[in-house]
């Protein structure tokens, strides 16, 4: 996955949360696991390549600090 900048993560999930292609989440983030790759994230839509955290969250992949942000941005909805 191409490292995206904080910013840019909390960008794509601000965005995608008004569209309402990703909806906002209550769920706490659960600790951070190994991936075992090839599973899209989420949030950012990059493949989650093996060896790099990843969470599960609503059911849904994601590398570990776009599940952080999703958590903190959702937080400011609610």
């Amino acid at each position: 996955m191409p490292e995206l900048l904080e910013s840019d993560i909390r960008r794509v999930v601000q965005q995608r949360i008004r569209k309402g292609t990703l909806s906002a989440t209550i769920l706490t983030t659960p600790p951070g696991r190994r991936a075992t790759g090839g599973t899209p994230c989420i949030v950012c839509g990059f493949t989650i390549t093996a060896g790099r955290n990843e969470c599960e969250v609503s059911g849904f992949r994601v590398h570990e600090r776009g599940a952080v942000i999703w958590r903190e941005e959702s937080d400011r909805l609610f």
